[in-house]
């Protein structure tokens, strides 16, 4: 089962625009101009191949898993598959597990309350709060704040050759970041050397802007 959309077609490769990109709001001293979003954090506009897609699929809704209807098991595979779809961008391993959450923020969250205790987790200082503070069960490593994304790699580096060889591990990293002050950590680096020294890699890697 499948659902036509414009989004499906894959020989489209222009820039992807945003839903309201031609709003136009007025100015304070008068006359209008076209909106610039600023703040992307929680509120960043939809792509309108995203709002298209939507548009298509509602008269379709029907609930995921609970149902026996057509609807509902069109949703459902289509949920599913969207599953599988997120899975393969991601390069995810065949005995991963997928799961969708409603943020990132939330995603931290569920990850810090399900980590096993002895869990040894490292996190930049420069880390947004909400990848700073829910890791409150597991053996927590604040690493200092990175000069340059070099020195990312190599304080990170020495955490994890003085840490315990066995057992898990999570690094938490920023992908990237607009806050004033912040340096992102040199994300590919990070991963690749996470990957060599732990062998299965867990990482998190957050966009969020605050303007």
């Amino acid at each position: 089962m499948s659902v036509s959309t414009v989004a499906a077609d894959s020989s489209v490769c222009a820039p992807l625009p945003v839903l309201g990109r031609d709003v136009t709001v007025p100015l304070v001293t008068g006359g209008e101009v076209t909106y610039a979003a600023l703040d992307y954090a929680a509120s960043a506009p939809a792509l309108q191949r995203v709002w298209d897609d939507v548009a298509a699929y509602a008269p379709y809704y029907g609930s995921v898993h609970r149902g026996a209807g057509y609807l509902s098991q069109l949703s459902t595979d289509l949920f599913e598959n969207a599953r599988r779809t997120v899975a393969e961008f991601l390069d995810c391993r065949p005995d991963d597990q997928l799961v969708f959450t409603r943020s990132t923020t939330d995603s931290l969250n569920l990850l810090a309350r399900a980590l096993p205790a002895d869990c040894q987790v490292f996190v930049f200082e420069t880390e947004h709060h909400a990848s700073l503070l829910p890791w409150r069960d597991a053996r927590v490593t604040y690493l200092n704040a990175p000069r340059t994304p070099e020195d990312a790699v190599a304080t990170l580096e020495r955490a994890l050759a003085g840490s315990e060889p066995h057992g898990p591990a999570l690094v938490c990293v920023t992908g990237a970041s607009s806050q004033s002050e912040t340096l992102p950590v040199a994300t590919p680096p990070v991963l690749e050397l996470t990957r060599i020294r732990s062998g299965r890699l867990a990482s998190l890697k957050r966009l969020r802007w605050n303007m």
